[in-house]
């Protein structure tokens, strides 16, 4: 029985008319093989799956192929075949990340001096160049300078900004670019046909765009796509990468711009019980408010990239209702999220509190919160109710003519954390007192709170769905401590959202729910006899 090769390795180029998305560069290397004037040393550099080492074996065999075809190698002559299979003494394909040392350098400068054994050419590729030590630079560079006529090198790296200058200055170098998702369509496309898979359009866009410009990636997503009939539809390829399909991030989007948290919680746990993978849901969600504001800024959709690409649309649609500040903010806590995702145990619990943190901030038009990298614009600061403003600017408004009384607010600045109601002094009594010992999720709670003094009594009026984070032990040290710094005993929780939730005070010293020991409890005989006896009890 024949051995299966995975689709990448089946279907990786031979020559270079098969290379895919790489035009610039199979032409410039064709036309130097077919003129004779290939360079002693190249050196390729790119993403992953670009075609860097695919076009170094395709080099490598052309420059040693006995009857090349237009630059191309012809894959049947004996050098050909050796080199396909391996069996070329003459050509090394060396990986720097596991070979990376002075002596693997010396012992191909040995060798170099040595004319081929059976080809026209010793060739050595070097993939993944970056890794090699500096000491092992420093011995490859005089062999790249002035190397044997019959020596070729081939370099290969992902991260060019680890190659030395003095290596670049002696290679010719080529830069191998991300694939478009309409060429890698195209090819998904080919190869499907060929295995007999019947593949659907949406199903292919899908495929391109996760393949993020990598040719290797996307066909390694189409064979695990495959499916025993044959048939690749959007659905199964959501159901086989584990990725949330499109319209499930429509709405996941809607619900949260609308501020409904029972919807957006729900269709993220409906994901989560799929077994979706929540970085791709939260990476697709981020994708898409992307194309929104991209949509929002020029109007163009040549360059949407999300899922719902191809519903353009409905997404000029969303991008016209959405408010600019609104997508940001959501941008920032998306970017925040999948930074931390990556650290983080329980990913779930993450998720949940960015989508919540998205819903609450749209609700009752409620501004952004502080920090959130948004500035009044200069020509057009917030407008300020007469509630609002200073009694002395209401009475005494400064001249429009005299430059030094132009307000402060005309400058650009953050935009003030939201302010509900209350005492606004009490509230900075608070807060200056809160904020360095509370966690973000409870700052911003407070600070979309109303707070007064009833008495001896500080009263705090919040979100309902907050009471439980507000009632936690040492969330209500904190806030106990913060009423006795303004002159309060106790004080009282209330939902500012629920009229029938009863209010909950809470003294400045809680009675303890420990019961009283009885006289004879044997803990305490115990305890007593081991004073006796001059044995340390620790209580």
């Amino acid at each position: 029985m024949a051995e299966h090769l995975a689709l990448y390795r089946k279907w990786r180029p031979l020559v270079f008319d098969d290379v895919f998305g790489q035009d610039h560069i199979v032409a410039a290397l064709r036309n130097q093989v077919q003129n004779g004037r290939t360079s002693h040393a190249y050196l390729f550099t790119g993403t992953r799956g670009t075609g860097k080492t695919t076009c170094a074996k395709i080099l490598a065999r052309a420059v040693c192929c006995e009857h090349p075809v237009n630059g191309n190698p012809c894959n049947t002559c004996a050098a050909c075949r050796s080199i396909l299979e391996d069996a070329a003494l003459d050509v090394s394909e060396i990986d720097a990340a596991s070979n990376n040392g002075v002596d693997n350098i010396r012992e191909i400068r040995d060798e170099a001096a040595f004319s081929p054994a059976a080809l026209k050419k010793r060739v050595y590729i070097i993939d993944e160049v970056h890794m090699l030590s500096p000491g092992a630079f420093n011995a490859l560079l005089k062999t790249l300078e002035e190397p044997p006529e019959h020596v070729l090198f081939i370099l290969a790296t992902t991260e060019i900004h680890k190659v030395p200058a003095t290596v670049l200055s002696r290679c010719q170098r080529y830069d191998f670019r991300r694939i478009p998702p309409e060429i890698l369509a195209a090819r998904l496309f080919q190869i499907a046909r060929e295995e007999g898979f019947e593949l659907t359009n949406d199903a292919a866009s899908l495929l391109a765009r996760l393949g993020d410009g990598s040719m290797r990636d996307a066909i390694s997503l189409l064979d695990r796509s495959a499916s025993a009939d044959g048939k690749i539809d959007l659905e199964r390829v959501t159901a086989a990468l584990g990725v949330p399909s499109a319209q499930t991030v429509l709405e996941l989007y809607r619900a949260v711009y609308a501020g409904d948290s029972a919807r957006a919680l729900e269709l993220f746990t409906g994901c989560y019980l799929e077994g979706r993978d929540i970085v791709s849901l939260f990476d697709q969600l981020l994708s898409l408010l992307r194309d929104l504001y991209l949509l929002k800024a020029t109007g163009r959709e040549e360059y949407l990239m999300s899922s719902s690409a191809a519903n353009g649309p409905l997404l000029r649609q969303l991008a016209e209702e959405a408010d600019a500040a609104l997508l940001e903010y959501f941008t920032e806590c998306v970017s925040d999220l999948l930074t931390r995702l990556t650290r983080v145990a329980i990913k779930r619990t993450d998720g949940e509190m960015c989508l919540l943190k998205m819903c609450l901030r749209h609700r009752s038009g409620q501004p952004l919160p502080a920090g959130t990298g948004t500035a009044a614009p200069v020509s057009a600061p917030q407008p300020v109710s007469k509630e609002e403003a200073p009694a002395a600017e209401q009475k005494a408004p400064a001249p429009a003519a005299t430059p030094a009384a132009a307000p402060a607010e005309a400058k650009p600045r953050r935009t003030a954390a939201p302010v509900s109601g209350g005492d606004a002094d009490l509230r900075s009594q608070v807060m200056a007192v809160v904020s360095p010992k509370v966690n973000s999720g409870v700052r911003t709670y407070l600070n979309m709170s109303e707070m007064r003094k009833d008495g001896d009594v500080l009263e705090i009026a919040c979100q309902k769905i907050s009471m439980v984070f507000m009632e936690k032990p040492a969330v209500v040290s904190v806030l106990l401590e913060a009423a006795r710094q303004c002159g309060c005993g106790d004080i009282r929780l209330k939902a500012l959202d629920d009229a029938s939730a009863p209010p909950r005070t809470i003294p400045a010293e809680e009675p303890k729910n420990e019961p009283p020991r009885p006289a004879d409890d044997p803990l305490q005989k115990i305890l007593e006899n081991a004073r006796k006896l001059g044995v340390e009890v620790k209580e």
